[in-house]
């Protein structure tokens, strides 16, 4: 046999092994990945969140939010929430640019561009709260922020860092840096 021939058969010979094992391979099992995506969206929505007992928790009014995967928690954009103020005298009302609300709604981060105005006081000057982030606490009537955040009632302002609050009995403490301008009645 020449030595051409013999490398034609060597050749055919490769090119069928190679088609063979091709072939024999198996198909792969394609697995297709989860898209994460939201379990639903609503636009201009309006939510009432109860307590355990059925009352009222909050509500939220907003143009966008977001049920995450799992229906665990819900983002909002531009959200505005009323908060029930303590023996139904009034509401505080908050807004931000954006909100996560935990499973459960025991929890309400607000983000971004925070202000909280509660019910006017004795003086019936309502009290206002702005900061960058702000966590309400519904079912213990507790604010909480660590970073800077300026109270304001009337012409009276207090400024500091960090922020521990008692919607109910209206009282907060700011933690460090605090600056203060009293204007009395």
């Amino acid at each position: 046999m020449n030595r051409t021939a013999l490398n034609l058969v060597l050749m055919v010979a490769f090119v069928a092994g190679v088609w063979l094992l091709w072939r024999l391979r198996g198909d792969e099992e394609v697995v297709a990945t989860p898209v994460q995506r939201s379990d639903y969206v609503l636009r201009d929505f309006e939510l009432i969140a109860l307590d355990e007992e059925g009352a009222e928790s909050f509500t939220a009014q907003g143009p966008y939010l977001q049920r995450d995967v799992g229906g665990e928690s819900l983002s909002m954009v531009q959200p505005r929430f009323t908060f029930p103020a303590a023996g139904g005298n009034g509401s505080w009302n908050a807004r931000a640019d954006n909100a996560w609300v935990s499973p459960g709604a025991t929890e309400v981060h607000l983000l971004h561009d925070v202000s909280i105005v509660g019910p006017a006081g004795s003086s019936g000057t309502p009290l206002r709260v702005d900061t960058e982030r702000l966590l309400v606490l519904p079912d213990e009537d507790a604010l909480r922020s660590d970073h800077r955040v300026t109270i304001t009632q009337g012409d009276s302002i207090l400024a500091g860092t960090g922020l521990r609050g008692d919607m109910k009995a209206k009282r907060f403490e700011l933690l460090d840096q605090v600056n203060a301008r009293y204007v009395p009645r």
